[in-house]
């Protein structure tokens, strides 16, 4: 485990790159057996603990909750809480006490992902590559380099767990999500194609009002705007990379009137293909 120095982490929490988001204590705990902390007052940093094998359980607010293989929580700083490894199967676990301007706000997107509950997340080795490469970053010492990185390294591991798509154990849930997937899969291999609606109910077999439900909470678009900002990021990417004339691309995404693939493209990039194309 690493702990940092209270006076060398307040000093470099003023930094510009630093400040919003850094470290204060990183460990990891093999088969923690006898592992138990009961904190009244609660700990001045949100703690992540994220558990690769084995059990444990935690405390706070009232509640109990049990943390299983390939879970997570995060604990509220300043809340009181108890945690311990499960004595017959006791946890392995990640863990990591944050803070910064950013973290309460990163706290609450983990509480309303699943209502506050510990969150699945399938095993990842670079999630644990990630972990000990912070462990030994800090190994180098406490320079400006290392508590500048280390910030930059903390928001992407904290958004790898946060923004994790599969949001709770709930089969359902689940089965929303893969079907997300698969429907942005569908319409990224039929991007040079025209789809509509009815193509894919026939697809996917559900009703309209539950696709376009399902996949507008997921993602924020309804599924035929989503298919038409993709055709046009490919437009962009085909107008960066290829020799292809605009008329060319409309027409190779599918787009037989070049007009409206302008109007479309302005819809989206504010500009118009001729004027990004010259851009470039």
């Amino acid at each position: 485990m690493i702990v940092v120095p209270r006076g060398t982490a307040r000093k470099y929490s003023h930094q510009e790159l630093v400040s919003n988001l850094y470290l204060t204590d990183i460990g990891f705990f093999p088969k923690a057996l006898n592992h138990f902390r009961d904190r009244p007052s609660g700990c001045q940093e949100y703690i992540l603990i994220y558990c690769l094998e084995g059990r444990g359980r935690i405390k706070m607010k009232n509640k109990k909750y049990k943390l299983e293989p390939n879970t997570f929580f995060i604990i509220e700083k300043d809340k009181a809480h108890q945690y311990a490894a499960d004595n017959k199967d006791p946890w392995s676990i990640y863990w990591i006490h944050f803070k910064g301007a950013n973290a309460a706000y990163l706290f609450k997107k983990f509480e309303n992902q699943n209502n506050g509950k510990p969150i699945f997340i399938p095993f990842n080795q670079n999630k644990v590559a990630e972990f000990e490469y912070l462990l030994d970053l800090f190994k180098m010492g406490y320079t400006d380099q290392v508590f500048e990185y280390s910030s930059m390294l903390l928001h992407k591991l904290l958004g790898s767990f946060i923004y994790y798509s599969i949001r709770s154990n709930d089969h359902n849930d689940r089965s929303k999500e893969d079907l997300v997937k698969q429907i942005t899969g569908y319409l990224n291999a039929n991007i040079y194609n025209t789809l509509t609606m009815n193509d894919i109910i026939s697809e996917f077999g559900k009703s309209s009002s539950t696709l376009f439900t399902i996949f507008k909470e997921r993602t924020g678009y309804s599924i035929m705007h989503f298919f038409s900002l993709i055709k046009i990021q490919k437009a962009c990417e085909l107008m960066n990379l290829t020799a292809l004339s605009i008329k060319e691309i409309s027409y190779q995404l599918d787009y037989q009137d070049p007009l409206y693939f302008s109007r479309v493209f302005k819809k989206f990039m504010g500009v118009s293909p001729r004027e990004y194309k010259r851009s470039l």
